[in-house]
């Protein structure tokens, strides 16, 4: 037998093995996400969307993470502030996107406590929109 065609029959089943693998692991693997969660500090966010598309970015504090003052939601051209309260565990700030988002975009959500001597930044969580 041939060593050249053993070796090139070799080639070719190793070849056609990493192409139908890489077909299989494309195929399983998610596009792209939007969806995301974090917290840091006092403070979280929540990105909710599948792909590059957001359909909406929340804010919230952590348990016992209570303050009094705003949360503060930017990012990928959204830059908005809640009302100035009392933010607790399961009170939301939420704003609505929907719209695709560039990839690599960076959501922020921040908490601001309002004290006497001014603004004292309670966390900022942030999270990547990305394929």
């Amino acid at each position: 037998m041939n060593g050249k065609g053993t070796k090139a029959r070799w080639w070719a089943r190793t070849a056609t093995t990493f192409v139908c693998v890489g077909a299989a692991v494309a195929a399983t693997a998610p596009s792209a996400f939007a969806g995301a969660t974090g917290c840091n500090d006092r403070t979280c966010i929540a990105v909710a969307g599948s792909g590059l598309r957001v359909e909406s970015v929340t804010a919230s504090t952590t348990w016992n993470g209570d303050f009094n003052g705003h949360l503060h939601i930017y990012g990928g051209g959204i830059d908005r502030n809640s009302a100035t309260g009392f933010w607790g565990y399961h009170q939301k700030f939420t704003v609505p996107v929907g719209r695709d988002l560039p990839n690599g975009s960076v959501l922020c959500a921040e908490g601001w406590e309002h004290t006497g001597g001014g603004l004292q930044l309670r966390g900022r969580a942030c999270a990547e929109v990305h394929f």
